[in-house]
């Protein structure tokens, strides 16, 4: 069972990874909470399937306990959504020697995570993600927000976790459509990696074994390890850990002219990461011998995406209010061979449009 270190001073942390890791719990819920309570903020859909199961391996007092429920979805993720997680909080008298536990997908320990952090100036939170997405990625890193109507992820701060846990058996009930979503952050990583990861996600999709825990542990670990290793140099995000964004600015801005539900975060990034290739193809012709096998990877996946009609005026419009804008401007992260990411500045509307339309064209022939 991997336990990869987030090794950043004072402030890091475990993720555990595995079959069997959420016997592991409790331990780690006693370290973080120095004798006080524990809250629990539940996705709804895992709330319905795990929800006994989990309470079993916390044994914990049910007077040290709280448990809450969030509604699903991405909408949740929000300000709204916030508030009344601060009411309940504030009305329970929460404090400093307490643990909030955040148990769901990517959007749970955002807006959990986030709470935390921002609540009586920082509570100390776990998380246990309960999806692709969330043990891929979301969970690890210390990055909390919620969306706003402008864009998504504009509101947030880094806290970073007192724990992850990744109980790979969770998986087995997520919907084949989340596992893609995940899938597309893995995708990401691969990119970034390149080398082995990227051979191990070849032969994972050549199976056709969707559910084969055992390949996705090794994805997943190979892809935190690297997430740990940018976030342990560049904990907030000003220099190599924004490699991690590969794909990203194009995909915040895909969901929002989607409209925010309508296309999952990871079917985003998929089509983020094609986007991010074609870019680098056009500002450098040469490039693209070096992605065949790539290429083909982001292809097949974008196949699992499902059709959504998508405006290219609204991605255009979207583009301008990515988070990372700088004096009217974005930087893109893009790949001068797999496994060697490099960030570049705006190269213009005009190519961007054509980036755009090219993608755009090519997932309406070829999404799901």
């Amino acid at each position: 069972m991997p336990v990869i270190n987030v090794n950043i001073p004072d402030e890091g942390y475990p993720v555990k990874l595995g079959s069997g890791v959420i016997e592991q719990l409790p331990k780690l819920i006693n370290r973080a909470t120095t004798g006080g309570r524990l809250f629990i903020f539940y996705d709804a859909q895992f709330y319905v399937l795990h929800r006994a199961y989990l309470k079993k391996n916390i044994k914990m007092p049910e007077h040290r306990l709280f448990e809450m429920v969030l509604p699903p979805g991405e909408r949740a993720k929000s300000l709204t959504t916030a508030k009344k997680l601060y009411e309940v909080l504030l009305s329970e008298k929460i404090n400093r020697s307490d643990l909030i536990l955040a148990c769901g997908g990517g959007v749970t320990t955002d807006l959990v995570g986030y709470t935390a952090a921002t609540i009586l100036r920082g509570i100390p939170w776990g998380a246990v993600p309960t999806t692709l997405t969330g043990m891929a990625d979301a969970a690890i890193g210390g990055k909390t927000g919620v969306n706003h109507h402008l864009g998504k992820n504009l509101i947030g701060v880094f806290w970073q976790p007192q724990f992850v846990l990744c109980e790979i058996r969770f998986l087995a009930t997520l919907p084949f459509r989340q596992l893609v979503c995940g899938l597309g952050e893995i995708v990401k990583y691969a990119g970034l990696t390149g080398g082995n990861m990227l051979a191990e996600m070849n032969a994972y999709l050549a199976r056709c074994d969707f559910y084969d825990f055992n390949a996705l542990t090794a994805l997943i670990a190979m892809g935190i390890k690297y997430k740990a290793g940018l976030v342990a140099m560049d904990t907030r995000d000003n220099d190599r850990r924004r490699f991690l964004n590969f794909g990203h600015t194009f995909a915040h801005a895909f969901e929002k002219a989607a409209g925010y539900g309508r296309l999952l975060h990871g079917e985003a990034v998929i089509l983020g990461v094609a986007a991010a290739l074609e870019t680098g193809y056009l500002l450098k012709p040469s490039l693209r011998k070096y992605f065949k096998p790539y290429q083909l990877l982001v292809n097949q996946m974008m196949q699992l995406v499902p059709s959504c009609r998508i405006r290219l005026t609204d991605v255009l419009n979207a583009l301008a209010w990515d988070k990372k804008n700088v004096a009217g401007k974005n930087k893109y992260v893009l790949l001068s061979r797999p496994g060697k990411p490099f960030i570049t500045e705006d190269p213009g509307r005009e190519i961007i449009k054509k980036v755009l339309k090219k993608i755009l064209l090519q997932y309406q022939s070829a999404g799901g």
